[in-house]
């Protein structure tokens, strides 16, 4: 039997800032091992991160940054 492979793409995105992609290796509801997800924050250093829906952190949208106290 094959396996099945699927590519979901999640967004977070908040402006109309370029785009990057991250990489989540937490397995969805689906049983798909890794899935994409866009993301603006111009704050981001690693690529492969869990999303927020499995666990990860926020990413942080420009000129909400916490450290502003916004």
């Amino acid at each position: 039997m094959m396996t099945k492979e699927a590519t979901v793409t999640r967004i977070y995105t908040v402006s109309g800032r370029p785009v990057h992609v991250h990489t989540c290796d937490v397995p969805d509801e689906t049983g798909v091992s890794s899935h994409l997800w866009n993301c603006d924050s111009p704050y981001c250093e690693t690529m492969k991160v869990p999303c927020p829906e499995h666990g990860g952190p926020e990413p942080i949208v420009l000129g909400r940054e916490p450290w502003r106290g916004r």
